[in-house]
């Protein structure tokens, strides 16, 4: 078997970009998942998954490939996130008004809502990330957004 320290380097692998994570910014975001989770503490959420479909700002998106950057969310449910929660859900789909939270999971699949992301540096503990991790800051619905933020 040959020695791989002996393999000659090709420029080949240097025309590709690096993976370069998703900028800062407003996304339109497709809800792909949605999974009941449960925190050390027993606290209970919803986890939602996205695949983020196209930016909605002028940064630059140079190497940045959208099907490959993992967006997830966990609405955390207490007494005191509830309305957040629920005022969250309903701006990613006006159907789940009116059904419950474990009934919402069954409709969120498939809706399209406007996610601001921010970026993680860093784990709980400190510990610094390779690569940052994308952070849904505000949700905002596809009617306001067009009709308020846009302006803006």
């Amino acid at each position: 078997m040959a020695d791989l320290f002996d393999t000659v380097i090709s420029d080949s692998s240097a025309d590709r970009p690096a993976f370069r994570q998703a900028p800062v910014g407003d996304y339109l975001a497709m809800v792909t998942g949605v999974k009941i989770v449960k925190a050390n503490s027993g606290t209970q959420g919803i986890e939602l998954e996205f695949t983020m479909r196209e930016p909605m700002h002028t940064e630059d998106m140079t190497g940045v490939d959208l099907a490959k950057c993992r967006l997830r969310d966990t609405q955390w449910l207490t007494e005191k996130t509830l309305p957040y929660v629920q005022e969250r859900l309903a701006r990613i789909s006006p159907e789940t008004v009116g059904n419950t939270i474990r009934d919402s999971m069954d409709i969120l699949p498939g809706n399209e809502v406007i996610v601001s992301i921010s970026h993680e540096t860093a784990n709980r503990d400190g510990t610094p990330l390779n690569t940052p991790r994308l952070k849904v800051e505000r949700y905002y619905s596809l009617g306001w957004y067009g009709s308020n933020k846009k302006a803006a």
